[in-house]
This record gives C-alpha cells, structure tokens and sequence, in this order.
C-alpha cells in the first residue's frame, strides 16, 4: 500500500456555493472540520455575495457610534452573515466579523494570485528556506493592539490551535518552532515541497494573540496533535478513532466556547462598533506601516445584495468587492455614473456540470462529449450573468482550469491542440449515433431502445445557476433528449451526488488555485468527491469517475489517490506543468465533468472620493479579497483619499 494522504482541501459537494442576492439559510462552505485560517479568510472574501443582517438588531454595547462624511471615511457596501457574530475565530456558530482579516488582524503574507510561489508580505517582514526548514520573520515592529509586541509564540500557539480544524498546513510539516521572540521554524515533511508549505502558510493562517488564546495551548494538547497527524499520514481511518483526536475535538469544543469581549488586533485598523447592519473601523497609529494608511476610518455597511447595489447607486458606498454580483440591469445604471467604475476580473472560481460516470449513459465518453456539444453554455451563462462587465464568463477551453491559471502552466500549442468544445448540435448527435443512439421523430432513442431522457438537478438556493441550467433544459429538449430540471434543497443535494443519486448535476464551486494540480484534487472527479475514502462520506462513489483510468503521460492510476498524492509532493517546475498537461488532456478527452462557467470578482468603486488604482493594475487581479487590495493598496500608495 502507498502511502494515505490527508485531504489538502476541505471544500466538498455543498462547499463554496457561487454568490447569489438572498439571506443565507446557513454558512457558504462545508461544515465539516474546515481551517479557522480558511474560514477566516472566506469569511472576508465574500464581504459582497452572502446577504447579512436579515432581521436582528443591533447590539447596543458595541454598536457602530455615529458617522462621518469626512473624505477619509471609505464605505465599503458589503455583505456578511452578521445575524449571530463574537470575537472567537474558532467557533463553529458565530461569526466573526468580516472587516477583521487584513483590516484588524494581518495575515502573515498574501498570495499574488495566480502565481503560486508570489506573496506580498505582511506580518511576516521576510522568510528564508534552510534545507527542509522554513524560517518566517516577524516584522520587527509588529505590535498588538493593546500595545504588546507580536512575537513568534503567537505564531506558534495559532498553528496548534488550527490543528484542531484540520487546517491544512498540518499536512506538510512535522514540527513548528519558536526561534528568539520574532523568527518561528516549521519543519516539512520528507517529500512537501516548501512551495506547498509556504501556500498552506499563507493562505490558511492567521495569527492571533497568544495572551488571549495561549493558554489554550497546553502541552498535552501539542502531544495529541503531533501524534495525530503522524498517524494520519499513513492511516487517517484509525487515527479518527484513536485518543489523540479525540483529545483535539474536546479542546475544540472547550475552544469554541470562549467568548472574548474585545478583538486585540495587530492590524492597521481597530474595531471601534459593530451591529448586525455595520462595522466601524479606525486607524490604528500603533500599526507598524500606519505611515501609509491614509485612509483614517472605514464603514463597513452589512446589507442583502439589493441593498449593496443600491448603496453603490445612491453613493453611500464608494467599494465594494469579493465576488459582487450585479445583475446587467443594475450593471447599466452603475455606469451611467461619471464616477463609477466596474472591473470583472474572471477566474475567481468554476461552476461545473457534473455527470453520473457510474451509470449509462453517462458511463459513455461518447454521450459525455455529445453533451458538452449539446449545451450552450455561453448562452446559458450570458442568461444568467450578462454580458455586460459579467459575473461568469464561459471556459475558452474545458480542461478543469480557470484560463489564468491555464495560461500559467500549459503553453500556446498544448491549448491549441484541446477541444473547445462548441455549441454544435450536428457534433452532438454524430457522437450519440457512434455511441449506438438513434433519433426518430425527433427524438433520441437509446441502444436499449428506450427513450433518452435526463434528469438535471440543482440546488434549490442557486437561483442564478437555476436560470443557467433552465436554459440547458431547453436546449436539450430542442435537441430530442427529453429533460426535467427539478430543484432540491441543500443537504439533500449534497447528499444526491455523494451517494450517486443524480444524473446530470451543478458543482459549485472550486477553481481558481494558482496550483492547478489542487484544482483538479477539488474537482468532481477528486477525492473529496469520487470514490471519497475518509470523512463522513467514506465508501460513497460519488461522480463515479473510474477510479482506475487511463491518464495521458502516466498510464492507469486511481485517479482520486493519485490526485491526492500529487497535490503534496509536487512544487512549481516542469514537473508540476507536465502533470497538468496529462490532467488537462483527461479533463478535455474524457469529460468526466464539464465547466460550463469562471465566475469573476465584480468590483465596483467610486472616483468621487477616491483614488484608486489604474484599471490594468495587477493589484485588481491579485487581491479578490476586497480587505486585503485595500491595505497592499494603501501600503503601495495606489488608493487614497483625494
């Protein structure tokens, strides 16, 4: 047996549902043991897709006091699950607020999406490798916010206390490390590239104030998490069941209940009031870099996505971003502004559509590439997000990888030589007639002789890819494929998919890594989702994709566990580029899943009050987080008041 890796991602079926204008019925991604790091981070993310206060009231002791229309003040028009919120990044039921990640507490670097080994520092002044150790440096006159310095047990005791999460750095390293009071050391795993280290790091952590939180780090505790992710490595079965995890999942409920009444931040803003309808942050002057923060105060104004546009509309707002999305309609009237400017920046994530492998017809790559012929996915997506300054754009190509990320690692000829697979509906049905199928007045038959009819389901909350697939209902019947598109709620979609009880489904949403081998372990056909071995789907086939194919440049390999294994062994370089070339050709020729939409980062800002950065630059690309472009913003002198 090889060697069992744990899962890099905890993203799954439910996980990660693409924006839409409506109060959540629950939060946005999985449920399961995902990283505080990452929830954080998502939770920031989304400050304008999902719909906020919907009917609590304000909590009077730390209401947001009076405003301001000073032209420092910046109002960001966003949106965040507020109904319940507290100060704990750890807990499963509230939520924290969603101006704290790069505005109140400072990721230790940012990712300059989509180069893989790119960051922008941020707590971490620098950082070194040293054969198999990574050594971060703090930035030397980093300091809490209540005026203690940051040093590298908070580092420290954070990465423990996100072990209890899973958090996926835990995955790549057997030891972290203090080294003096602003330098901390994480040890890798024999065979984790550092590049790999360094994307868990980044992008999943966050530190927090060990004189809040330190004493939650207990030496039993770091001996119960050492000893449960050594075993994870080689049998994550066992592991779940033995006493070190179950040392870790009492120390995250003990954790999940502790209720601070403050943020001590280290950021260049302090949290000054927050309601369930805003967030009221001021400069901080203790921020290490607070020379190049000039904007003095920021509004946060939770809202429905209605109100977000109308914000924007009215100019109360001057910001919004983090996957907004504006409908065509409201698209047009923004920009009937002078001072009103709209960037859609694609390739924030995907929409895929997802077939039964396991059951014919669907079983046939013949049937799976008539239909990638038979739907308009253009058409499908310009219904549904517009074609003005759009929220999702169809794939030029079909291969599993946002364009950007596509452009980074497969060359000119290598896309050239894919199929785009058009909308063709003679392609189409030359492909189910090979496939034994044949039409008769009008309509298909199969080779049994029955009728060809599909069934396309869909989550019942995705009302805007509801629209997308409303038109594929349409087509397909056109067609002669008789259709019916029925509509069901959440978790029991979740469900549908992981057991296999579906035939034509949405999958939403992965995508948009700057490591496209972690795009296709996200994907339908990954293992998370097909032939899925741990967690509370183990056994369940899912997708229903092989296991065992035929993958170009590597031969027969169980698709899900080779994914698995790839994603923590290979590091930018020709190796990973010749790995998502022989992906890319699975994905294109074999269709186990087709893209059908890269969702894009609406982002909408006003010139009135502001100076913003030039459209072409690449800090809009970079940074969809809406906080974090505008601390590198401010930091690099591309936004301020004018």
């Amino acid at each position: 047996m090889g060697t069992t890796w744990l899962p890099r991602s905890s993203l799954s079926w439910l996980g990660h549902p693409a924006p839409r204008p409506r109060c959540p019925r629950g939060g946005r991604r999985r449920t399961s043991r995902l990283s505080r790091g990452l929830r954080v981070g998502v939770l920031a993310a989304v400050v304008a897709v999902v719909a906020a206060a919907c009917t609590d009231s304000p909590t009077p002791s730390n209401a947001a006091k009076g405003t301001t229309t000073h032209d420092s003040v910046l109002v960001m028009a966003s949106s965040g699950p507020w109904t319940t919120w507290g100060y704990n990044p750890w807990s499963t039921n509230l939520n924290f607020p969603s101006g704290a990640n790069g505005f109140v507490f400072l990721p230790l670097a940012i990712q300059n999406w989509p180069s893989l080994d790119s960051f922008t520092p941020q707590l971490a002044q620098n950082w070194s490798v040293h054969g198999n150790q990574l050594q971060i440096n703090l930035q030397p006159k980093a300091t809490w916010q209540d005026g203690t310095p940051v040093t590298s047990k908070d580092v420290v005791d954070t990465l423990y206390l996100d072990a209890l999460t899973q958090a996926g750095i835990w995955n790549d390293i057997t030891d972290v490390a203090a080294k003096g009071t602003k330098s901390v050391v994480l040890t890798a795993r024999p065979g984790v590239p550092m590049v790999l280290v360094e994307n868990d790091l980044f992008n999943g952590v966050t530190p927090y104030p060990s004189s809040v939180w330190g004493k939650y780090v207990t030496p039993e505790l770091k001996q119960a998490v050492d000893s449960y992710f050594t075993q994870a490595r080689t049998d994550p079965a066992a592991a779940a069941e033995g006493p070190a995890y179950k040392t870790m999942t009492t120390a995250l409920q003990n954790l999940a209940k502790v209720h601070p009444k403050t943020l001590v931040g280290d950021g260049p803003y302090k949290l000054v009031g927050m309601t369930t309808q805003e967030q009221k942050l001021t400069k901080w002057d203790g921020f290490y870099a607070a020379d190049k923060i000039s904007v003095k105060e920021i509004r946060y104004l939770g809202n429905q996505q209605p109100q977000v546009n109308s914000n924007l509309l009215s100019g109360t707002a001057d910001f919004s971003s983090g996957w907004l999305y504006m409908p065509s309609a409201i698209v047009n009237q923004w920009q009937q502004n002078p001072d009103a400017h709209l960037l859609s920046v694609p390739g924030t994530f995907q929409g895929q559509i997802v077939f039964n492998n396991a059951k014919p017809p669907f079983n046939s790559v013949k049937v799976r590439q008539a239909m990638a012929y038979a739907l308009p996915r253009q058409k499908m997506d310009e219904l549904a997000w517009g074609k003005t300054k759009p929220h999702a754009v169809t794939p030029s190509i079909p291969e599993g990888l946002v364009d950007q990320v596509a452009q980074e690692f497969l060359t000119k000829e290598q896309l050239a030589s894919l199929n785009p697979y058009p909308y063709d509906t003679k392609k189409a049905a030359a492909l189910l007639q090979e496939a034994g199928f044949r039409r008769t007045g009008g309509k298909w038959f199969m080779p049994d002789g029955k009728p060809f009819k599909v069934t396309l389901e869909m989550n019942s909350g995705w009302t805007d890819q509801i629209a997308a697939f409303k038109v594929a209902d349409s087509a397909l019947d056109s067609f002669g494929i008789d259709s019916t598109l029925n509509t069901v709620e959440g978790v029991s979609y979740s469900e549908d998919l992981h057991t296999g009880n579906f035939q034509i489904g949405a999958f939403c949403c992965t995508g948009g890594s700057p490591n496209p081998l972690l795009d296709f372990e996200q994907s339908p056909m990954g293992s998370a989702n097909n032939f899925t071995a741990t967690g509370s789907s183990a056994g369940r086939r899912g997708l229903g994709y092989g296991p065992k194919v035929n993958v170009p440049g590597l031969g027969v390999v169980n698709v899900p566990q080779e994914l698995d294994k790839q994603i923590h062994q290979v590091a930018s370089g020709p190796r990973m580029k010749e790995l998502t070339w022989s992906w890319a050709q699975l994905v294109n020729q074999q269709v186990p899943y087709l893209e059908y939409a890269d969702f894009a980062n609406q982002i909408a800002f006003s010139t009135k009050k502001f100076n913003w950065p030039a459209e072409s630059s690449p800090l809009w690309r970079q940074h969809s987080n809406g906080n974090y472009l505008i601390v590198v913003g401010q930091e690099k002198g591309e936004i301020s008041p004018k």
